[in-house]
């Protein structure tokens, strides 16, 4: 009786050994036989929670999609769990903590803003957490960082190529061009391309202007522009202080042509400025909402299906993006899936098919940067939206 009882305990436990060793080939942290955990840092509450709420509303709405009528990805559901930064590096910090050590989630799809996703460079690493940021700026992949991928044009890279667009398709002889920027590390980006590509055509920035986060007002900003003889104006600011800037210069007739960078390209800023925004130009790394791409078409169909109504639809695609390319790097991790499996699925070289949201993404081992493209978009007071004047554009060579 004793040597049955033995034999099988022993069954059980190699059984047991077996089953365990089995699951540990096919999966890694924050998977399992059925699911897959994911984590994201995204603004929920604060001045600026309609960004986070619309971006990261994109990202659940593609993975229900891909739940509920796929059938998830090589058998699993995907799990998202949503972290609070009110757009802070210290609590970016300590959401990213909580995920890893707590949720224990297979990755982080990202971290917030540019301070947000620089806080967590080091934790990045550590956990090797392949990550897609909302940051646009050039030290995201410069110098090379092996668990960042990024989407869209960099900030410097996107006013490169409203420079070009000024010279070459307005054929501006003698602009006077004047930034305007949020003291913040996006703006200072921006201002850092504009003195550049400035020298680069030989001229000097006519005036820039600092316009803070959560203005009320931009009275002074326009009044300094207007006397400096400001005719064109690139903005690098947030979608609230753009619309008070485009009715400051409403107030003073002050009618330069106005250029923004992905930001503040919106439909929502037409909404909200009305006739202001006449004179507005916008790029953008994504297409237009109502673009008749596979991917918007789908976007558009989800945000019906599932009643989403997303506030910022250019932030609302973002998330949708960043659901779509970390489901392919799912699939072609395959069943074994990890943070190293993910990894290499971001870097398989073979282009991402974003369903014609962007141009073809794609990044090897040792170069993750964007295709920084972007198309400009036109405000059109009638139909209250961006409609594109162009197609996808990289910045001239001005070696």
């Amino acid at each position: 009786m004793k040597t049955k009882v033995l034999c099988m305990l022993t069954a059980i436990i190699f059984i047991s050994t077996f089953c365990l060793l089995t699951t540990s080939a096919h999966s890694g942290r924050g998977v399992t036989s059925d699911t897959i955990k994911m984590g994201i840092i995204m603004v929920k509450t604060g001045p600026v929670a309609i960004m986070g709420k619309s971006q990261s509303q994109g990202d659940k709405d593609y993975f229900r999609y891909v739940n509920e009528d796929l059938g998830g990805v090589n058998g699993r559901k995907i799990v998202l769990i949503h972290e609070d930064d009110q757009f802070k590096a210290d609590l970016s910090l300590a959401a990213f903590k909580k995920l890893m050590m707590r949720d224990k989630v297979l990755s982080i799809i990202t971290c917030g803003g540019t301070p947000q996703q620089v806080a967590n460079f080091a934790n990045i690493k550590k956990y090797k957490t392949s990550n897609i940021p909302n940051s646009l700026a050039e030290e995201m992949y410069l110098p090379h960082k092996p668990y960042i991928f990024n989407i869209g044009a960099s900030y410097e890279q996107q006013i490169f190529i409203i420079f070009d667009y000024i010279f070459h398709d307005l054929k501006a002889s003698k602009p006077k061009i004047g930034l305007v920027y949020a003291e913040t590390e996006f703006g200072k980006a921006c201002l850092g391309g504009a003195k550049k590509r400035a020298a680069q055509y030989k001229i000097k920035m006519a005036a820039e202007v600092v316009l803070p986060m959560g203005s009320v007002d931009a009275s002074s900003q326009v009044l300094s522009l207007q006397k400096a003889g400001v005719d064109i104006v690139i903005f690098s600011c947030l979608i609230p202080d753009t619309v008070t800037f485009l009715k400051a210069a409403q107030k003073y007739n002050y009618k330069p042509q106005i250029f923004a960078i992905n930001w503040a390209t919106d439909d929502l800023i037409i909404k909200l400025a009305g006739p202001a925004a006449e004179n507005l130009i916008g790029v953008n790394y994504i297409d237009s909402w109502y673009s008749d791409s596979k991917g918007m078409i789908l976007a558009r169909e989800l945000t019906k299906k599932y009643d989403s109504k997303p506030p910022l639809k250019s932030l609302y695609t973002n998330g949708f993006l960043q659901g779509i390319l970390f489901t392919e790097a799912f699939k072609r991790a395959g069943k074994d899936l990890n943070p190293d499996t993910l990894q290499k699925a971001f870097e398989s070289s073979r282009p991402f098919d974003t369903m014609g949201i962007t141009p073809l993404i794609s990044w090897k081992k040792g170069n993750h940067s964007p295709p920084n493209e972007v198309r400009f978009f036109k405000a059109d007071l009638e139909q209250k939206r961006f409609v594109p004047i162009t197609g996808w554009r990289k910045a001239i060579d001005m070696k």
